[in-house]
């Protein structure tokens, strides 16, 4: 943890008194003897320059008069405006909230993806996919395009982001994937909800080939519906770990500040 934090966090664990001391080991789930506050979303998936409010719920339901303060790791990948957290730059980082009055507290991981590609010089291969997308019933069009980002991945690797297009009232989309290799690679598309802190898998599965798959006359059909699978990214802060989708543990950071 950065120095700059700890001392951060000390001088706020001091001003709120005795009642931290309450927290012990090396993580906390958001809980106190007072009662409990969650935060809904452990696990955000941000675009660079998405903004997104947690949500928060309070058991009982008479806690949630309570304040809650808001303070992320690392600053360079996202940080919060009043209550309204700003995804700056690719990377992962601790998002941490705690509530004014009964010392309750929580934590989730933001993972920021990049906003835009640019293939590195020492991928010279292509493979571009002509698609009308259509999610959850609403095809994408120039008009609601804005509101997702569709991104190319081989593994946990961008290699492309999708164009959306209009050409003589035809409405598609141009996802031009880059490779090292002139062939062989799995590719597997997502598609990124902008400011709701989720993302989802597409079924369908490339093999990296350097051809072109659908072609303006006849498009490939990109389908997200009811049975998509919520895409959860891969952690690599130290000790965190998820069992289906949630948590196991989140990182108390009112401890080991010396």
């Amino acid at each position: 943890m950065k120095k700059t934090l700890r001392h951060l966090l000390y001088g706020i664990a001091v001003l709120l008194g005795a009642a931290l001391a309450t927290a012990c080991g090396d993580y906390f789930e958001g809980v106190t003897t007072a009662g409990e506050m969650q935060l809904t979303r452990k696990v955000i998936p941000l675009i660079e320059g998405d903004r997104y409010s947690i949500p928060v719920t309070f058991s009982p339901v008479e806690l949630s008069n309570n304040t809650v303060y808001w303070l992320t790791e690392d600053n360079t990948v996202a940080r919060f405006v009043n209550d309204t957290l700003v995804a700056l730059s690719e990377g992962q980082t601790l998002a941490y909230a705690w509530s004014s009055i009964d010392l309750l507290r929580d934590t989730a991981i933001v993972v920021v993806l990049p906003g835009m590609y640019e293939a590195p010089a020492d991928y010279p291969y292509d493979m571009v996919i002509y698609t009308s997308v259509m999610i959850h019933g609403t095809p994408l069009t120039p008009d609601n395009a804005d509101q997702y980002a569709i991104g190319a991945y081989v593994g946990e690797e961008l290699r492309g982001l999708g164009q959306m297009q209009r050409h003589h009232d035809v409405d598609y989309m141009v996802i031009r994937v880059w490779s090292p290799f002139e062939r062989g690679e799995r590719v597997t598309l997502r598609c990124y909800y902008r400011g709701q802190a989720r993302a989802e898998l597409f079924p369908d599965v490339f093999t990296f080939d350097g051809e072109r798959h659908g072609t303006l006359s006849q498009l490939y059909p990109l389908v997200l519906d009811d049975d998509a699978e919520e895409y959860m990214p891969e952690i690599d802060v130290p000790g965190f770990d998820y069992d289906h989708g949630e948590p196991a543990d989140t990182v108390d950071v009112f401890t080991d500040l010396d």
